[in-house]
């Protein structure tokens, strides 16, 4: 897994480290790196800053309407992902 710096994160998001500490601020990311890793974000964190980015950039969205919209995002990935392992299960049971 990748990290990255509070400076790369501002590069390629093409922003200001004004809005991550705006994102911190509203718990969109947050330092979440082992320490050793080489920077302080992970790819995760990195992904939830570009869709907030995103959001506000192009959509208009305020940041606490960002931060819900990508609750509401995670879990949607996390009950599919689920639905998808009970799906495969009902179909080992099936042909068994």
């Amino acid at each position: 897994m990748n990290f990255y710096t509070r400076k790369q994160l501002v590069e390629m998001l093409e922003t200001d480290e004004g809005f991550l500490v705006a994102l911190e601020r509203e718990e969109i990311i947050e330092i979440d790196a082992p320490s050793g890793a080489g920077g302080e974000f992970s790819e995760r964190m990195l992904e939830r800053a570009r869709v907030a980015h995103n959001l506000v950039a192009d959509l208009d969205v305020n940041l606490p309407g960002a931060a819900i919209i990508l609750r509401l995002r995670e879990e949607v990935t996390e009950l599919r992902r689920r639905l998808t392992e009970v799906l495969a299960e009902l179909d080992r049971r099936d042909r068994d």
